[in-house]
């Protein structure tokens, strides 16, 4: 960890990137013992006992001792936290009390799923984000730039359980024109572009839903970004020079302002991933968000805690990469 630490700093002396990368690093492991932590006090500071509510109604009071055996809850406060943070930076969070499998396990099971959807929105909403956002800035205060920006304030004031369920009324129910939910459908035996195709069908509605709220948060900021780089004297220069609009957005303006829209998505993954909970309940999506709801339904500590703390690692994770995204882009955050 010294070590580590030594480097981190010779690193950022030098404003490398690698520099930047390695304090990071050094920076997210206090953070994710920190979330550990949190876990472990806020389960504990629950109302109830927790042997007792692993053993669910009416237990015997032998279940009781055994599930406080099994999970070391006789053992003092200060011991139980320190085994609870060894065992989650080793990833074992214990064995699934509905699944009856380790936690990891059922945890890896989603995440494809999740990251499908997540990955899908938040791509559409990007790429349309911005482009949206730079035709509000290119005319702004015109009715191209209202009309954007009605749609982008309506977009992030929905809440995503009524867009979910209004898409299926319409789409599923009365056009019948996409499936309600699921990931696949109930046929059987689908392989390579039947599968795909299927797949993609099922993605539809939900990706939709999950992006509306990231769509409109984007090209807010985006028109922002690219209103202000357009004032700078860089862009006149440019124009005077005899550039065309289409290059000056595209090749002056837009580099500069892309960086604020990279920050917006790395720091709205933890809001999308929260968006997933309630979108993949409504669509029946099997992901993580799914596998959340379940564990609180299901009572299943062991599995919350889990997804919980998995959750909270790949938000910093995602952080992470957007800092070294937004450091190759511009030198001058790498100090």
């Amino acid at each position: 960890m010294t070590t580590l630490l030594k480097r981190a700093r010779q690193n950022r002396r030098n404003g490398t990137l690698a520099g930047l990368v390695l304090r990071r690093l050094v920076a997210s492991i206090p953070l994710i013992i920190l979330v550990i932590v949190a876990t472990f006090l806020l389960i504990r500071l629950a109302p109830g006992d927790p042997a007792t509510l692993l053993a669910g109604d009416s237990p015997a009071p032998e279940m009781v001792a055994k599930i406080r055996t099994e999970y070391g809850l006789d053992k003092p406060l200060a011991t139980q936290l320190g085994l609870y943070v060894k065992n989650s930076m080793t990833l074992n969070f214990g064995t699934s009390i509905y699944y009856q499998a380790p936690v990891i396990d059922v945890i890896f099971e989603r995440v494809p799923a999740t990251m499908l959807l997540t990955g899908t929105a938040m791509l559409m909403a990007s790429l349309l984000g911005i482009v949206l956002g730079v035709s509000a800035a290119r005319h702004k205060g015109r009715r191209e730039d209202m009309m954007i920006g009605a749609a982008s304030m309506l977009g992030y004031s929905l809440p995503a359980f009524w867009i979910g369920q209004l898409l299926i009324l319409l789409f599923a129910v009365s056009w019948q024109l996409l499936p309600a939910g699921g990931m696949n459908s109930a046929t059987n035996g689908l392989t390579g572009l039947a599968y795909l195709s299927d797949l993609a069908v099922h993605l539809i509605l939900p990706a939709i839903t999950l992006m509306t709220f990231e769509l409109g948060l984007i090209t807010r900021f985006t028109r922002t970004a690219m209103i202000e780089a357009l004032d700078k004297e860089y862009v006149l220069v440019a124009r005077a020079k005899g550039a065309s609009m289409d290059h000056v957005v595209w090749t002056h303006a837009f580099p500069n302002a892309v960086v604020t829209t990279i920050t917006i998505m790395g720091l709205e993954f933890g809001v999308l991933l929260a968006g997933a909970v309630v979108t993949e309940t409504v669509f029946s999506w099997p992901g993580l968000g799914r596998l959340f709801y379940d564990a609180i339904t299901q009572r299943d500590f062991p599995l919350l805690n889990g997804c919980f703390i998995f959750a909270s690692v790949m938000v910093i994770a995602v952080n992470l990469l957007t800092d070294v995204a937004t450091a190759a882009l511009d030198p001058r955050v790498r100090r």
